[in-house]
């Protein structure tokens, strides 16, 4: 029998705002996201491990910053 297990990032979506992100240098919209880690089984989120982390994502380029780094503007 083979066995499918790892890990996998899930984001949940908390907020939605405007802030100056990093790297495009310019207001943009962004996601607030609560990113946590789940150990999976057969691809079915099983356990979550440690704490979750907060970030923003940007719309314009994808990126995600921690919610300390790039606070809203």
């Amino acid at each position: 029998m083979i066995l499918f297990f790892g890990t996998r990032l899930r984001r949940r979506l908390l907020d939605t705002g405007t802030f100056r992100c990093p790297l495009c240098g310019v207001d943009r919209p962004y996601d607030h996201l609560e990113v946590r880690t789940w150990f999976h089984l057969f691809w079915v989120p099983v356990v979550p491990l440690g704490r979750p982390q907060e970030a923003l994502r940007c719309h314009g380029c994808g990126v995600e910053w921690p919610a300390g780094l790039a606070g809203p503007a």
